[in-house]
C-alpha cells in the first residue's frame, strides 16, 4: 500500500509533487489573511505542468 501511495503522489516527477505541496502551503498561509487565495493553486498548476511535460519530453527524446 505504501508503494502505491508513493507512486501515486510522487510518480515520475518529484519536482511537480514538491511544487504542488509548496503551493498548498502558500494557499493555506494566504487563506489565513484577508487576501484572496483562490488563485494560487491554478497559477501553480499552469506554471508547473508545462515544465513537467517539457522535462518528460526531453528525457524521453
Amino acid at each position: 500500500m505504501a508503494a502505491f501511495v508513493y507512486d501515486l503522489v510522487i510518480g515520475d516527477d518529484w519536482t511537480l509533487a514538491l511544487g504542488l505541496a509548496a503551493a498548498v502551503v502558500v494557499t493555506v498561509a494566504i487563506s489565513r489573511t484577508t487576501f484572496p487565495s483562490w488563485w494560487v493553486l491554478p497559477t501553480a498548476i499552469l506554471a508547473l505542468l508545462p515544465l513537467s511535460v517539457l522535462r518528460t519530453a526531453r528525457h524521453r527524446a
